[in-house]
């Protein structure tokens, strides 16, 4: 592993072993445990999770490098060990598919959440008007931490989250969006290609309360032979409003392995 100081939560001792990364910029004290906190349900369902902070969020270390969903996904393709199901949301989303590139064989399926991967949706004019709108946030904010608080609006973080985001915090991230590393639209494409030829199992979910990420789940499950699903959310975490993305991700998971998690 690449990044050997990621802090790692574990939840549950065995069964379906499932991975699942967080998105988000470098900066901020929010780690995978509190991104992904109602999926721990799933250990009463028997699964075992590994839910990492990503380097540089919560309580790992900066890695002295930007987000970049390529060297993330070294490490993410670590944490599949001999195999395991594989969940990445928003940015999280980019790195748990370049994980699945490096690693196809030891991934039993990838469920990504509101990828941020609008490049490969860029003809769409819904994708094309939030790029413009996400493009003004970042380059014409009068300050890091402006910059920071009007991409979270933007992209629907919830009030629950954004909460304990002090000024230094926000200023932090701010400055990490300017470096922030998304994958081209080429590299996307051939990884979403990859997933097809292989048939691993996809499911794209969204919330529905974005056109544009609709647009964009509707993208990326054509592109990878996958599945586009909405739980309903008034934001970018439909996984964190019920119990209905657990629900999803357990069937989903179920169907792939031809055995009873419920």
């Amino acid at each position: 592993m690449n990044d050997a100081a990621v802090h790692i939560t574990r939840w549950g001792g065995s069964g379906p072993r499932v991975v699942l990364i967080h998105g988000g910029v470098q900066g901020g004290s929010v780690g995978g445990d509190r991104l992904f906190a109602v999926q721990e349900r799933l250990t009463e369902r028997g699964f075992q999770l590994i839910v990492p902070d990503r380097p540089g969020h919560g309580r790992s270390p900066s890695p002295g490098r930007p987000d970049d969903a390529a060297t993330d996904g070294e490490w993410a393709a670590d944490l599949l060990e001999g195999g395991a199901h594989l969940v990445g949301h928003s940015f999280g989303g980019c790195v748990a598919l370049a994980a699945a590139s490096r690693r196809p064989e030891a991934v039993h399926s990838l469920t990504l959440i509101e990828p941020a991967m609008q490049k490969v949706a860029m003809r769409d004019p819904r994708v094309r008007r939030f790029g413009l709108r996400a493009m003004r946030a970042i380059f014409l904010s009068w300050s890091a931490t402006a910059r920071a608080r009007r991409f979270s609006a933007l992209v629907g973080i919830p009030a629950e989250i954004r909460a304990g985001s002090s000024p230094e915090e926000a200023e932090r991230m701010g400055k990490a969006m300017l470096r922030l590393v998304l994958p081209s639209k080429a590299t996307l494409q051939r990884q979403l290609g990859e997933l097809r030829e292989r048939k691993i199992p996809l499911l794209v979910v969204t919330g529905g309360w974005s056109p544009a990420f609709e647009a964009i789940g509707d993208t990326v499950a054509g592109l990878g032979g996958g599945q586009h699903v909405v739980v309903r959310s008034e934001h970018h975490f439909p996984h964190l409003v019920s119990g209905e993305f657990n629900d999803v991700l357990a069937g989903f998971i179920a169907a792939q392995s031809r055995v009873s998690v419920a």
